[in-house]
């Protein structure tokens, strides 16, 4: 549908109240929810985005929103939001987080909301599941700046990590220390492209003095690894075993620690600098350092992005 472009005015006359309601309802003041509903209304039978080059009710302006999926499991979240806001404080810019949903349909109705506040930029950290319909919304977006953490998507800029990289590097170093052992790659299937496909494929076509096992979980949870750690151990007996994520970690050292047998294997572990490390005492870490990735997003929302070292490092 093609878009529609209106003033404060249009929108007025088409849903029948004032101009000043019009203004309250993008400036987030009180109105009623029957004058909500009429606006609401017009709006959707529109497809209107803002013509504000034909408004003087609202100018564009320095304000940059980071639109974030609510996720308890997230830990890496804030860090990235810290290292946004550090590098738009320099240009003074006005930076605010704006929570959503994990569920794409509502998310697409919060990013359809700040894009009418016309900011400066938006900052897309994505649902893990994210619909080709707000794929869709996020390509025809033209009002405003975007970038997307983590995710191509094609005419959109975006800072990502380098899953298959990494574990590429991490299956050199296990190839470098390590010669004929058993490895048990414990991850995602290829379901999750990124933290399942890519990390996979990628440890798995890079191992060629040791042998290695896949084991692909459908979830990144406690009650996955589970359900095939026993047999892991009994059937398969590796000698190094791989986490793909920190939680299959955490799980992986929790059973090894309770049934006393932690010393007999070599362990991985992928996760923020600092305080995550101890929870596994793995042999072997990935970190991945999120405030840079943060800052590098800030940066190349400004066009002011400079090369920067790996967001990661293998110890």
């Amino acid at each position: 549908m093609k878009k529609t472009k209106m003033t404060y005015h249009d929108i007025a006359k088409k849903a029948g109240v004032g101009i000043g309601t019009v203004s309250r309802y993008f400036n987030d003041y009180n109105i009623s929810e029957e004058a909500k509903s009429k606006i609401n209304k017009v709006l959707n039978e529109t497809d209107y985005v803002p013509n504000f080059a034909a408004s003087n009710i609202k100018k564009p302006s320095k304000d940059v929103y980071l639109i974030l999926p609510y996720n308890n499991d997230e830990t890496a979240n804030m860090e990235i939001v810290n290292g946004v806001k550090s590098s738009l404080t320099a240009d003074n810019i006005n930076f605010f987080i704006f929570l959503s949903s994990s569920e794409s349909e509502i998310y697409q109705k919060d990013l359809k909301y700040l894009t009418m506040r016309n900011p400066f930029g938006i900052v897309l950290l994505l649902p893990k599941h994210t619909s080709k319909d707000l794929i869709l919304q996020i390509q025809d977006i033209k009002s405003t700046n975007l970038i997307v953490y983590n995710r191509n998507i094609e005419g959109v800029k975006s800072v990502n990590i380098d899953d298959k990289e990494m574990f590429k590097e991490l299956a050199l170093k296990i190839e470098t220390d390590y010669k004929n052992e058993k490895v048990a790659f414990i991850g995602l299937n290829k379901e999750d492209i990124t933290t399942g496909k890519y990390r996979s494929e990628s440890f798995t076509e890079n191992i060629k003095n040791n042998k290695v096992q896949n084991y692909l979980l459908k979830q990144n949870s406690f009650e996955d690894v589970e359900e095939i750690i026993h047999k892991i151990i009994k059937d398969y007996n590796p000698k190094i075993i791989v986490s793909a994520t920190h939680t299959i970690s955490m799980y992986v050292y929790g059973h090894l620690m309770e049934n006393k047998i932690r010393n007999n294997f070599i362990t991985t572990d992928i996760g923020r600098m600092g305080k995550s490390q101890y929870l596994t005492n793995s042999d072997i870490n990935i970190f991945i350092d999120y405030f840079l990735i943060g800052y590098q997003i800030g940066n190349k929302l400004l066009n002011k992005e400079k090369k920067m070292e790996n967001f990661f490092k293998i110890i």
